[in-house]
């Protein structure tokens, strides 16, 4: 038992350091837990590793660790993290499959702060156009023009869906259709 507090404690360091810039330090405190036989502290571990190295760019570098977390909980938000950093690689069909699991899977209990599947939908849409996936950033702008579509003009549906600022949004495709 003692073990497994020791572990925690690490883990919240790591965490900690991690909300707080410091990717390198959350890194060398997470990693020697990855593979722990403890599956939530082998998640975390993994979490905080994979977001370290997203964090410092190194993408290719956190795909192993974001892969783990995902297929050790099935969170939401874990495979946003992974479809951005498989976009950021240039790995689109992997990112394309790792982003359909957005919408078969939940929010992690407790997650305070998540982003609605809108949000994510409009960040994602972006990465795919800053990488010059034109065809698959068209594909989501789409997608979500039909949830505003179905939500109508009026401001506070358009919110209580999730929905980004429709600005925002037209700022985006206007420049994405004339690519």
């Amino acid at each position: 038992m003692h073990l497994i507090l020791l572990k925690s404690r690490r883990l919240k360091k790591a965490d900690y350091a991690l909300t707080h810039g410091a990717y390198q330090k959350a890194y060398k405190l997470a990693s020697p837990l990855v593979n722990s036989g403890n599956l939530e502290i082998a998640f975390q571990a993994n979490r905080i590793c994979g977001l370290a190295m997203y964090k410092r760019k190194k993408y290719k570098e956190s795909l192993d660790f974001l892969e783990k977390t995902c297929h050790l909980r099935n969170y939401r938000h874990d495979w946003y993290n992974l479809a951005m950093a498989l976009v950021f690689s240039s790995e689109l069909k992997r990112a394309e499959e790792a982003f359909i699991n957005i919408y078969r899977t939940s929010v992690q209990p407790g997650y305070m702060y998540a982003t609605p599947v809108p949000g994510l939908l409009f960040q994602y849409m972006k990465a795919l156009k800053q990488k010059q996936f034109v065809d698959a950033a068209k594909h989501r702008a789409n997608e979500l023009k039909q949830m505003y579509a179905g939500v109508g003009k009026d401001i506070t549906k358009q919110i209580q869906r999730g929905l980004p600022a429709y600005p925002a949004f037209q700022k985006e495709i206007d420049s994405l259709f004339m690519i």
